[in-house]
């Protein structure tokens, strides 16, 4: 007991091994009973809860039952304890550790327990005491820790609440912009709306103005015409009294001529004064009609009364009347007049003057006009009658009660048939006459005439040109070609063609008569440069939807045009030659070739390419070109030449550029158009066709960092020369490719 001087403990070992087991006892009950009804008397009630309950009846199973009839006298063993004093706020929520505290001593300090008494387990295995309701405490809901569930119960709802109102302030918000946006929408719409009022508005203001404007000149012309219609009235009436005055004037200046007789004595005047009634006129003569005014007749008065004696009565014979010529020359007898053919001369009629052209026509505008020359032919029949006359007589009878695209039709259709007994009598000469009148015919009313006479026109025009054409493709010459004219035959035919494509069926008649194997021959190199361009010419024509060339005779559809494909695309790669024919002594009329000029074959292949590239447009045509096996080998050949050349830096460079052009544009569209194309096969028609196309996609690829030998063609080359490159080629080759052309 010496040993403790600090007043920590008042109590020594000995003295607590004295103490017998059941005070031990009583103080740890009494402790418990302490530190409960110490905490109930500090702790206020907890507010009641709007949600239920606030014990479960999982906490029930937690509570420690203490009973009071034991410990009761322990509350009154401390009466200055503040019992119902409040703890501070920071009390009420610090968590309790050990749910058996100690009791709290007010006298002295609570002493440290030993460490057999901190075992947290010591009285877990007492049974519980009964007691009352109203003293039954949960352990699991001790009063520090109610605090906490409530407050965590409360911020859970304050979020719940807090989220709900982000919600309606999200959804408010929303409404609002769906509200703006509606607004706006609506503002903006009667804004538009008000706008295109307004613009209706004067556009009817406009147009009723217009209308005004209309209806008041329309009045006045209505006006003026009725004024002009009474004036023409008027004069018609006069003209009409005076063809009628003057046919009874030469009645009766034939009758007098026939039998003369004297002149009728007047009646006697009503005034006698020496003086003819006709003199004396009240009102003057300017006032009077013209038709009163001649109706006066001069003479000498007769007497009033008299009996007129008849000729046959008289005994002498009639006097013989000279008359003057003088009186002949004043008085010129008129002639009779039709009111109908007068009316009728007045009315513009496009006839006359087609009529009027088609005669006056000159081949070369100096010589003689081309009817005059064609009064010096006449069929080998009939030499006698001139084609001159034959259309003199002709053209009565085209009538005037047709229209004006009857006369033409029907006046060409004459010129044709004269042309066609002269091709039936094999009769030339004038040919060239006929087809300068069909053509000089044709451009002045194309699309009117043409479609009309394709049916006769088409099959004498190639009878004709056959003549030549197929001397020509045999490398000979014809008897007849210095009196026909190849070149403006096809011509004839080109210009029918042409006004022919405003309508399909009229085209589609028109190459239902043209004959493919004279498309093949026109499409020879011994035609000659001029000749051949105007058959691809006429090719262009043809282009449809669902055809392309002659329709078919007796080979299937596809082979025709295969052949003209390939007749067309075999000037892409050789040079053309032309025939000469040789007249000297030792070799009399043979032929010789010779080579095209260069600009003749440029033109050629440029036209070539623009043929083909036209027919682009009809799905029918790219299966043509498609399912050819050699254009595509030639078109890459056509490339990889006219490059070289244009490396060479030879004349005519800007016509090379231009063929690499066009001709790369075709090969680039057939290539992408059909993925399932076989370029391997395609390609082996020419020698090294496959290095070629590699080779010529590189160039034209790299040509983009170089434009200087390349300066004629596109810039867009290089791209889709690029695009088919990468087709072709691996990414190793592409790069090899790269360091080959980057490195030269």
């Amino acid at each position: 007991m010496a040993g403790f001087d600090d007043g920590d403990s008042f109590f020594g070992d000995d003295d607590l091994d004295a103490l017998p087991q059941d005070a031990l006892q009583e103080l740890e009950n009494n402790a418990i009973q302490l530190t409960q009804a110490q905490t109930q008397a500090r702790l206020q009630p907890p507010p009641s809860s709007d949600y239920g309950d606030d014990f479960d009846d999982e906490d029930l199973d937690d509570a420690v039952v203490i009973d009071q009839s034991r410990t009761i006298h322990s509350v009154h063993s401390y009466p200055n304890r503040n019992v119902s004093g409040q703890p501070p706020l920071r009390d009420q929520y610090r968590p309790q550790q050990d749910p058996n505290p100690s009791p709290v001593l007010p006298s002295r300090q609570r002493p440290k327990p030993p460490p057999k008494f901190n075992q947290p387990d010591r009285y877990q295995s007492q049974p519980a005491v009964p007691q009352d309701d109203s003293l039954r405490v949960e352990r699991g809901s001790a009063p520090p820790s109610q605090p906490d569930s409530e407050v965590q119960r409360l911020q859970s709802i304050i979020e719940e609440l807090t989220k709900e109102r982000n919600a309606l302030k999200n959804d408010v918000n929303a409404k609002a912009g769906e509200i703006s946006i509606v607004r706006s929408k609506y503002e903006t719409t009667v804004k538009q709306y008000a706008r295109e009022m307004e613009a209706q508005r004067k556009l009817d203001e406009d147009k009723l103005a217009k209308q005004q404007k209309a209806l008041e000149a329309a009045r006045i012309a209505e006006k003026n015409a009725a004024t002009e219609r009474d004036f023409i009235r008027r004069d018609l009436a006069e003209e009409s009294e005076r063809v009628r005055r003057l046919n009874k004037a030469r009645e009766a200046e034939k009758k007098g001529l026939d039998q003369v007789t004297t002149p009728q004595k007047k009646k006697a005047l009503p005034h006698r004064d020496g003086f003819d009634d006709d003199e004396i006129e009240i009102v003057s003569p300017s006032k009077i009609s013209p038709s009163k005014f001649q109706k006066r007749l001069t003479g000498s008065p007769s007497k009033l009364g008299k009996r007129k004696r008849k000729a046959a009565e008289s005994p002498a014979s009639a006097l013989q009347v000279i008359h003057s010529e003088e009186s002949m020359e004043s008085n010129p007898p008129a002639p009779i007049l039709d009111e109908a053919l007068i009316a009728r001369l007045g009315i513009q009629d496009d006839r006359f003057d087609f009529l009027g052209m088609m005669l006056d026509h000159r081949i070369d505008g100096n010589g003689l006009r081309t009817f005059e020359e064609l009064g010096k032919h006449a069929y080998p029949s009939a030499p006698n009658e001139s084609f001159q006359a034959i259309i003199l007589g002709k053209i009565p009878s085209l009538g005037f009660k047709k229209s004006s695209k009857d006369l033409e039709v029907d006046f060409c259709e004459l010129l044709i048939n004269i042309w066609a007994n002269c091709a039936k009598e094999e009769h030339y000469a004038p040919v060239y006459l006929f087809i300068d009148m069909l053509t000089f015919a044709l451009e002045l009313n194309t699309s009117s005439i043409a479609p009309h006479i394709i049916d006769s026109l088409l099959p004498v025009a190639q009878l004709t040109a056959d003549q030549v054409a197929i001397k020509r493709f045999q490398k000979s010459r014809g008897p007849h070609e210095k009196y026909i004219n190849v070149t403006a035959c096809m011509s004839l035919l080109y210009l029918a063609a042409q006004g022919c494509m405003s309508d399909e069926g009229n085209i589609k008649r028109f190459w239902k008569q043209m004959r493919w194997d004279l498309v093949l021959f026109m499409l020879s190199t011994n035609q000659g440069p001029t000749d051949l361009n105007l058959m691809l010419d006429l090719l262009s024509t043809s282009i449809t939807m669902e055809t392309f060339g002659a329709l078919p005779t007796e080979m299937t559809y596809a082979e025709q045009t295969n052949h003209i494909l390939d007749k067309a695309g075999f000037h892409l790669v050789e040079t053309p030659v032309t025939l000469l024919m040789v007249n000297n002594r030792e070799s009399a009329n043979k032929m010789i070739s010779e080579n095209w000029k260069e600009k003749d074959i440029f033109r050629l292949r440029i036209r070539t390419l623009q043929l083909m590239i036209a027919m682009t447009r009809s799905p029918f045509c790219c299966g043509v070109m498609e399912s050819n096996h050699l254009l595509i080998g030639r078109l890459v050949s056509l490339v990889s030449d006219e490059l070289d050349a244009l490396y060479d830096y030879k004349p005519g460079r800007q016509d090379s550029a231009r063929i690499i052009t066009l001709g790369f544009r075709l090969l680039y569209f057939l290539v992408t158009k059909y993925e399932n194309l076989d370029m391997q096969k395609k390609l082996s028609v020419i020698p090294g066709g496959p290095q070629k196309y590699i080779l010529c996609l590189s160039r034209l690829h790299f040509s983009e960092d170089d434009l200087v030998l390349e300066s004629g063609i596109e810039p867009d080359i290089a791209g889709l020369a690029f695009e088919l490159l990468g087709l072709r080629v691996t990414p190793e080759e592409g790069d090899a490719i790269h360091d080959a052309f980057s490195g030269a």
